[in-house]
């Protein structure tokens, strides 16, 4: 499967570019769920090498855009 076919990578995309910011934070959410997901299912399952080092840096990206952008702060 190519990487732009991965559910939880449109999932990103959509987020990445959705500009209201109530709906940003909603995308956000719904592409670090599945991410988590996702790396959830490749624990019983063999993935890519490439797959799996693609989640991970997603999720530091999304853990990046979390952590500064103001939506998210308490």
């Amino acid at each position: 499967m190519h990487t732009s076919e991965y559910q939880w990578r449109k999932l990103f995309v959509a987020a990445l570019t959705e500009i209201d910011l109530e709906k940003f934070a909603a995308r956000l959410i719904a592409a670090d769920d599945a991410v988590f997901n996702r790396l959830w299912e490749l624990e019983e399952q063999a993935g890519t090498a490439g797959e799996r080092i693609a989640l991970e840096d997603t999720l530091q990206d999304i853990r990046l855009l979390r952590d500064n952008c103001c939506h998210f702060r308490r």
